[in-house]
């Protein structure tokens, strides 16, 4: 072939590239729709009889065709499959190669094993073969073969061979990242519906726990258990408030604090404060803290706005509470609750239980409280660190 002759068939071969390359097909990941038309390109172009397209199972112990293509009789069809006890040295072979020219297929000693049940049947006299290589990993073939008569691949019949290979490959690339995708997708929408049954059924054995408690609460003879009932009671509405909210807010890895304590300081105002005069003063960062850390918050300031309620507050007098939770640097958050009323007794650290559990749940998110308390009223303030994970 001249050189002129040569550069014009490769200015052909770059169009047919450009012009397989917008095909739709790839951007679909419609690999057996890519593979037919890179077949028939193929075929008619390099003016070759056959071409075939052939994948590996994941051992790589078989080649299975996916198509083959005869030019001869403008015709689809597929071969049998390939299996490594047939031919070890030729599967071994191409595993290895980037490009495989045999120009006479009699004459190269791997293909020996293919001679009696595949070349000699098909009438093969020489092939192209370009492994289909991704992700490091060899996933089959592409096939250029000539039968009756001999073939020279010359180097732009290889390039264009090459490129239409490498086309196919960002074709099954696509089809693999759309199918995981789709799976993907699947196991989120089949998560999302798990979390949804899972809340309901929270949401449920909640409320069953709050009328069972409120159900045994009536039964109750003095104010004593009265008061361990309702004090129950609030703890668990606490609880059934923070479920409420990480769900709402669909991150159930993480709790806005800024959301949550509004609804908690109602809940709690409409378990204790409805014969109460309240004046709520509300001042909270946009704070988010990890889920981890959402029970041992919340059930603090369960416990700080109840004592604020039942100890603090009384009919007779302008109540003020005064929630507020701020950052100290970037690391720590600090949530102060106050309240205008006469003070804390003197041994209010060892009268009752109320104290102890707010030390244990500190405990558990690293955190430091302290007390300012007298005749004007009582601040806690709760120093904790806030969590990126």
């Amino acid at each position: 072939m001249s050189p002129s002759a040569s550069f014009n068939r490769s200015s052909v071969y770059l169009e047919v590239i450009e012009g397989l390359s917008k095909n739709v097909m790839i951007g679909e990941g419609d690999v057996l729709g890519m593979a037919k038309e890179i077949m028939y390109r193929g075929a008619h172009f390099l003016k070759v009889d056959r071409v075939n397209v052939w994948f590996a199972n994941e051992e790589e112990t078989q080649l299975t065709c996916l198509k083959a293509y005869n030019r001869k009789t403008d015709t689809f069809y597929r071969e049998e499959t390939l299996h490594i006890v047939q031919a070890p040295v030729y599967f071994n072979h191409i595993r290895r190669s980037k490009l495989i020219i045999s120009e006479n297929v009699y004459e190269e000693p791997f293909n020996v094993e293919l001679i009696d049940n595949y070349l000699r049947p098909n009438h093969v006299q020489s092939m192209m073969e370009i492994p289909i290589l991704s992700g490091g990993r060899f996933k089959g073939i592409v096939c250029f073969e000539q039968t009756e008569v001999p073939h020279s691949w010359v180097p732009h019949e290889q390039h264009f061979a090459l490129a239409l290979t490498q086309l196919l490959i960002l074709t099954i690339e696509i089809n693999e990242k759309n199918s995981y995708r789709e799976k993907l997708e699947r196991a989120i929408k089949e998560k999302s519906t798990l979390i949804t049954e899972i809340n309901h059924r929270v949401k449920n054995n909640l409320s069953v726990i709050l009328a069972l408690i409120k159900g045994e609460g009536y039964r109750v003879k003095d104010e004593y258990h009265e008061g361990l009932f309702q004090t129950l009671l609030s703890k668990v509405h606490t609880l059934s408030t923070l479920q409420h909210s990480l769900y709402d807010a669909k991150n159930y890895n993480h709790l806005a604090l800024n959301t949550y304590l509004p609804q908690l300081v109602r809940t709690i105002n409409d378990t204790y404060g409805y014969h109460l005069k309240v004046q709520t003063e509300l001042s909270i960062a946009e704070i988010t803290i990890h889920a981890d850390a959402a029970i041992p918050v919340s059930l603090i300031c369960n416990e700080l706005l109840t004592n604020a309620y039942k100890y603090a507050f009384t009919h007779d007098k302008a109540n003020k509470l005064l929630v507020e939770l701020l950052m100290k640097g970037n690391e720590v958050a600090v949530l102060r609750i106050g309240d205008n009323g006469p003070g804390l007794p003197v041994n209010y650290q060892t009268k009752g239980t109320g104290f102890e559990l707010i030390n244990d749940l500190s405990d558990q998110i690293d955190g430091k409280w302290r007390v300012q308390t007298n005749e004007k009223g009582t601040t806690i303030e709760l120093e904790f660190p806030v969590s990126s994970r």
